[in-house]
């Protein structure tokens, strides 16, 4: 009997383990949700069968003038299902100052931006209160260590390539990858 139990247990732990691997394995974008600058939640579900651009920011970066060149391309892919988020992080090589609000405000009436910018969160992956959503990019061989870094994420949810800082998000390189997608 004491043999019987033992299999037993071995089995519930082993056939546990691989349902939260599983678990794991499945989760993609659509599966995290970020603070909106202007109050409530950007929830990536909302976007599901959209083509992302996300990316990491602070609107005291030197590469702050990259805000007007994603909202040029998010307008022109949006009729194609197509979204830009800013992710303001708290902890990358240049910290946001702005909170809340004034983040929203200050990239609108300076860069014309009209696409969803995150209230401040933590990116860095140091850090315990790390956002979820960068723990599964690094799971994913993603890792974001300067601003502007920015991600392409297909309809279903998956990272499709990372694009460098210094890389305008008007480039060829990277509006081609979009067309390729949407």
């Amino acid at each position: 009997m004491k043999i019987v139990s033992k299999y037993l247990i071995s089995i519930i732990i082993l056939l546990s383990t691989s349902t939260l691997l599983l678990a794991s394995e499945e989760q993609n974008a659509f599966d995290f949700s970020f603070p909106n600058s202007v109050g409530g939640e950007i929830n990536l579900q909302e976007h599901k069968g959209k083509t992302l651009m996300l990316f990491v920011a602070s609107t005291d970066c030197g590469f702050k003038t990259q805000f007007k060149d994603f909202q040029k391309i998010y307008k022109e892919y949006e009729s194609d299902n197509f979204l830009v988020i800013g992710i303001s992080a708290l902890d990358l090589n240049v910290k946001e100052p702005r909170r809340g609000s004034d983040i929203n405000k200050y990239c609108s009436d300076r860069f014309g931006t009209t696409y969803p910018i995150s209230n401040v969160i933590e990116v860095n992956l140091k850090s315990k209160n790390t956002h979820p959503f960068f723990n599964w990019a690094k799971s994913q061989g993603i890792e974001f260590k300067k601003n502007f870094e920015k991600i392409l994420i297909d309809k279903n949810g998956n990272i499709v390539q990372k694009f460098k800082r210094d890389r305008r998000p008007t480039n060829k390189k990277i509006t081609n990858e979009i067309e390729n997608i949407i």
